[in-house]
């Protein structure tokens, strides 16, 4: 069963019960700082384990609603899928709850519902003010087709109904993609004695592994993961949506703070200079210089830096699209679509948010070429259109292509096969999908196939059915076969009797264990015709028990021994000896009791020999007899 993940921010006004809604849904309490218990506030962004339905995992992520600490609501809500923007009932729509909605609106969060708490505190006509509250906010916006739910955090009135709400527009919301690069903005950073650093954050895309080796940037810090924590539970691995607590060794710790990211090597912009199209918001009035001083928020970062305009020297209240230039005092991480928030450093306040066009910006001229080459930038090219869809969607055929990217057949043909030429894009068993996200999956599936060959020398190597089956979740299986059929021909991997492994792979003896387990099988050997069972050989050698399964394995995948019965093998030498002494002491057909003689062992050996024979093709038994074939 795939489980799917997703974040549900909690904003709005604070006192509004942001928190207390938080513990009436998820049964935690959020706040969880001396300062939040003696203030009543929130100051950091809470998270509580919420899971909806055994197919809906989700956290929810309550912020902090008071206007100095809009820095760590921006931080919160950063990824969340759907959000729940509460209104309490007795005061109605507040300064921080416009300025949260205008925040949402700027990250382009498009699900959600608004969420009126205290409602057993008001009566009907109080509830009617508030929906023409609700009503003036949230005009001619996403926000405005949110259903409204009234609850009550203390009496439990309304709170299942919204929770059947979440479950319900969850079902049909895209979950984050978990293929290609691993991508966690950090949010909270410290140390567990014996363990070492700890970062936590949301993990935007991809997924993490345990050994995995990545990068904090900016600063380029190698790290591996030592442990992964989900809501306090160990985990293996953690994927996007999920909120991760990650152990890390390696990396000097020195500088990292909220705003870095925790990513895949080398793949992702570290920049000071952003190309990126704004838009201001409804609560502004403000003007704005030529290379104004701004603060500007992607993720969990919050950097100083200068607003820079092509085709303007000001800009004063501007509700249309700004094609413009954001020239930073610190280099993040960015990429193409990443949404930011704008605000003015003081007095502060929140002038606006959009897009990134392009992180990897170069200086250009002022002037109104330059704003048109912004603008087509920011429209891509079909190609780049094309290629940013199967980034998002890891695979994809033809007709779901058509409809996400609004490209025409014609022209998407041709778009298709000049990627196909380019090698931007492969054609697998009728699904498309980007070179980078290809390439992303035939390091993560060599990278794995190496950790399980150190980890069981003695396999073959990992069953097709199951590497299939762990990415099943994320790509079509027509895919995932067509991938591995395409690696295979390259000879990236192998594929031996259904079991993929690295070309250079052959199953050995771990080094350790090597004599040991020599002696085991020169020790089978001698039993000769009446072996004891293998387990005893090897609890004799004195090797470790949970390698046991592995070396049985080894020694029935590879011929050296041969399965009479359960846990009783033979020495493969020992029964093709014994083949060949029947075969030049027997007549065409031969009786058990002749074997008996010939082979000169008990019967409790002598029938399992036999029927190994039969099933190996060297004799078929006819009655009481058995004939050589």
């Amino acid at each position: 069963m795939t489980i799917n993940f997703y974040t549900i921010g909690m904003a709005g006004h604070i006192d509004h019960g942001k928190t207390t809604l938080t513990k009436a849904l998820s049964g935690v309490d959020t706040d969880t700082l001396k300062e939040e218990k003696a203030r009543r506030i929130t100051i950091e962004p809470g998270f509580a384990p919420f899971p909806l339905t055994e197919k809906i995992h989700t956290s929810i992520v309550d912020v902090p609603g008071h206007e100095r600490l809009i820095r760590q609501m921006i931080a919160g809500v950063a990824g969340i899928d759907l959000v729940l923007l509460v209104i309490a009932a007795d005061e109605g729509v507040m300064p921080q709850t416009k300025e949260h909605f205008e925040i949402l609106s700027f990250l382009k969060i498009h699900k959600g519902m608004i969420v009126v708490t205290k409602s057993d505190l008001v009566d009907d006509e109080m509830k009617l003010l508030i929906e023409e509250d609700i009503l003036e906010l949230t005009k001619d916006s996403v926000f405005q087709s949110f259903p409204v739910h009234y609850v009550d955090s203390v009496s439990m009135n309304g709170i299942d109904q919204l929770k059947k709400s979440i479950a319900k527009q969850l079902e049909d919301t895209e979950t984050r993609s978990a293929i290609g690069p691993f991508r966690m903005p950090i949010d909270h950073i410290f140390s567990v004695k014996g363990q070492g650093t700890v970062v936590r954050g949301t993990v935007y895309e991809g997924e993490v592994h345990e050994g995995d080796e990545l990068e904090i940037q900016p600063g380029s810090e190698k790290v591996k993961v030592r442990k992964l924590q989900v809501h306090k539970e160990n985990v293996h691995n953690a994927k996007a949506g999920q909120r991760a607590a990650i152990n890390l060794s390696g990396g000097s710790k020195l500088d990292w703070k909220r705003g870095h990211v925790l990513l895949t090597p080398d793949v992702f912009t570290v920049t000071e200079t952003i190309d990126i199209v704004l838009t201001t918001g409804k609560e502004w009035s403000g003007k704005l210089k030529q290379r104004s001083s701004v603060k500007f928020y992607t993720g969990t970062a919050e950097v100083m830096g200068k607003l820079i305009f092509f085709d303007r020297n000001d800009l004063e209240g501007s509700s249309d699209l700004v094609f413009c230039q954001v020239r930073l005092n610190e280099a993040i991480v960015a990429k193409r679509g990443d949404r930011f928030i704008i605000r003015r450093p003081s007095p502060e306040e929140t002038i606006g948010g959009g897009e990134v066009i392009d992180p990897n910006a170069s200086r250009y001229k002022f002037g109104i070429q330059t704003v048109q080459m912004l603008q087509e930038k920011y429209k891509g090219t079909p190609g780049e259109r094309v290629i940013q869809t199967l980034q998002k969607n890891g695979s994809l055929m033809a007709g779901e292509l058509k409809k996400l990217t609004g490209i025409g057949n014609h022209t998407l043909d041709e778009v298709l096969q000049e990627l196909i030429h380019e090698k931007a894009v492969y054609l697998i068993n009728e699904f498309y999908m980007a070179e980078t996200t290809f390439r992303h999956l035939e390091r993560e599936l060599i990278k794995k196939l190496a950790a399980f060959h150190e980890q069981h020398p003695l396999r073959q190597g990992i069953p097709k059915a199951e590497v299939v089956q762990s990415l099943k979740g994320e790509l079509h299986q027509k895919v995932i076969n067509g991938l591995i059929e395409m690696m295979v021909e390259y000879s990236a991997i192998r594929l031996t009797d259904q079991f993929i492994h690295l070309p250079a792979f052959t199953p050995h003896f771990p080094k350790k264990w090597e004599k040991r387990m020599s002696q085991a099988i020169h020790i089978l050997e001698e039993k000769d015709l009446e072996p004891e069972e293998l387990f005893t050989i090897y609890q004799n050698q004195q090797l470790p028990e949970d390698l046991y399964s592995d070396f049985k394995y080894y020694l029935i995948k590879n011929e050296k021994a041969l399965v009479l019965q359960d846990d009783i093998l033979i020495s493969k030498n020992v029964f093709e000896s014994a083949v060949n002494r029947l075969k030049n002491h027997t007549d065409p057909s031969f009786s058990v009791q002749e074997a008996k003689t010939v082979l000169n062992t008990s019967r409790k050996f002598l029938i399992p020999i036999l029927e190994c024979m039969d099933s190996k093709g060297y004799t078929v038994r006819d009655a009481n007899l058995r004939k050589w074939v």
